[in-house]
């Protein structure tokens, strides 16, 4: 899978062939940005591990996989799919698992675990697209949209609001800070997990936006950004959009939690 790191003109091509959806969005933006990870986890040393299949015969048909990076100890979770008989099992997505989670029983794996579509709540508290609308919402800044129907404890939400506060303080009177978060339905992949719930993976679409106020003339862009916007500074505002994968668990009872997210710079652009 080394195409996943690829650079060059051949890049594009390469990535195509093995990847899909969420998982071929990041990369393209990585190599696009020259972000591409020194390491891929579906080349690690260890065995992946298959954690659950699609029950059925019908397409389309996934594998859902696991890798472990024994450098870091990182786990990844990889969505393989095919959508037709024709069609080769491709990367869809690609996820590392946050500190401290797991997957809860998939059931049988012989059995398989039946796909979810996006809008199916079958017997989990809340749909895949609603759990990570959910999510999406209560990352908002600065008004994030209160729920108890998802937890915003994890190591990724916490690290946002940590990050946005520091932006926030170093800011001061000079400028507005906001981040919201748009969920993509179109990459949403969900399996049913043995409780009746799901394991979702879903991927964000997020855009920081800093503003001038009126106590500023113009604002002088960091140089991670200045490169990408072609200018060191702006008389308006600075907008930062990256994607943002994350994997849910939804229960059949109590709030859903994210177990892996990760994210992947893709514009900025100022006015």
């Amino acid at each position: 899978m080394a195409a996943r790191a690829a650079t060059g003109a051949g890049a594009a091509k390469a990535q195509a062939a093995v990847l899909a959806d969420a998982a071929l969005a990041q990369a393209q933006a990585a190599t696009r940005l020259g972000t591409v990870a020194a390491s891929d986890p579906l080349q690690a040393k260890s065995d992946p591990q298959v954690v659950a299949v699609s029950r059925g015969k019908q397409w389309p048909r996934a594998i859902l996989v696991g890798t472990l990076d024994e450098a870091s100890k990182t786990q990844t979770l990889h969505v393989l799919m095919s959508k037709a008989a024709s069609d080769p099992f491709k990367i869809y997505a690609s996820v590392p698992m946050l500190p401290g989670t797991s997957v809860p029983a998939m059931g049988d794996l012989a059995t398989g675990a039946p796909l979810v579509t996006p809008t199916d709540k079958g017997g989990a508290t809340l749909a895949p697209s609603e759990a990570l609308a959910a999510y999406a919402g209560a990352l908002a800044y600065p008004k994030p949209v209160a729920t108890k129907a998802v937890e915003t404890k994890d190591a990724y939400a916490t690290a946002l609001r940590t990050s946005a506060a520091a932006q926030v303080k170093s800011l001061g009177t000079l400028a507005y800070f906001s981040q919201a978060h748009i969920p993509s339905a179109k990459f949403t992949i969900a399996f049913r997990l043995a409780d009746g719930g799901t394991v979702t993976f879903g991927q964000l679409a997020r855009r920081d936006v800093i503003s001038t106020s009126r106590a500023a003339k113009e604002l002088v862009i960091p140089g991670t950004y200045s490169k990408l916007v072609g200018r060191t500074k702006a008389s308006k505002s600075l907008t930062i959009t990256s994607l943002e994968n994350v994997v849910m668990v939804v229960p059949a009872k109590g709030a859903a939690t994210t177990v892996g997210a990760d994210e992947q710079m893709v514009s900025a652009t100022a006015e």
